[in-house]
């Protein structure tokens, strides 16, 4: 194998909330802030990493993130070339959406039910469960332009989607053309043909490499981490927990914010193993 590119997911899986890090905070490095605060951090081993991997320059972030939500990500140096935002559904190139990719985009999603049905049946599912836990906050339902949306859950609320309630919804939506991931306190519909893999695939292609190695902890990043050549998942997140496994994709040692610092360490060595085969 010859040179590979380095594919990753960000959110809890190179990138920790207070709550996913499993760390004390203070002892990390602050890599995101947001309405006046930090809301992400990496281990600073994991900072220096990050220096080195995207300094190779064979570095993609890959994530359900908007452009706007990825742009509030700092990196040690200048941000990585390419980025995939939007699940797939954006590419960025030098900080620019790339139109071309945007038009195959739409074409893909034309077999899919109207965002605007889904979006329906989300604000419905966020009436309910205000309803079953009255004196709470309303759910915000929230729509990426043209391409999927996604309800962001109040304090407490997770129980009451967890079970029938969920099981229905992705019945529902499966038929629609829909997957169903539920992350933290964020679930998302998201159109089937919309995958991170294509849009990897896509800088695959541009940059002349051979294949990539992934990673990511969520049902989101499934088809990314079956399509590359290896392939990483922490110890914690909706992979664990519902279970999912796959002869390619590796489990790490740890969990947390170190488990982000062990899959750095890991895509700059294979970045690394790939330069030594290509010299």
């Amino acid at each position: 194998m010859g040179r590979l590119l380095a594919a990753s997911d960000l959110d809890q899986t190179l990138v920790f909330s207070a709550r996913s890090a499993q760390a004390d905070v203070e002892q990390l490095v602050a890599v995101e802030e947001y309405e006046g605060r930090t809301i992400s951090w990496v281990t600073p081993p994991a900072w220096r990493v990050l220096g080195d991997l995207v300094a190779s320059g064979w570095f993609v972030p890959v994530t359900t993130r908007t452009p706007e939500q990825y742009r509030r990500i700092r990196w040690p140096q200048r941000p990585p070339r390419h980025a995939v935002c939007a699940n797939g559904g954006v590419l960025l190139v030098d900080g620019a959406a790339d139109a071309g990719w945007a038009a195959r985009v739409r074409s893909r999603l034309a077999g899919c039910a109207p965002l605007a049905e889904v979006h329906a049946r989300l604000r419905q599912l966020a009436a309910e469960l205000l309803a079953a836990a009255p004196g709470s906050q309303e759910p915000a339902v929230r729509l990426v332009p043209d391409l999927f949306g996604y309800v962001v859950l109040r304090e407490g609320q997770r129980p009451q989607l967890e079970g029938p309630r969920l099981g229905e919804l992705v019945e529902l939506l499966d038929g629609w053309g829909y997957a169903v991931s539920l992350q933290g306190r964020k679930l998302y519909a998201v159109p089937r043909p919309l995958t991170k893999s294509a849009a990897v695939a896509e800088v695959v292609e541009r940059r002349g490499a051979d294949g990539f190695v992934a990673a990511g902890d969520s049902l989101l990043d499934v088809d990314l981490l079956v399509a590359a050549e290896r392939a990483r998942r922490p110890r914690h997140g909706e992979l664990l927990r519902t279970g999912w496994e796959h002869p390619g994709a590796e489990l790490t040692a740890a969990a947390g914010a170190a488990a982000g610092e062990e899959i750095a360490r890991w895509l700059l060595a294979s970045v690394g193993s790939a330069t030594a085969v290509e010299h």
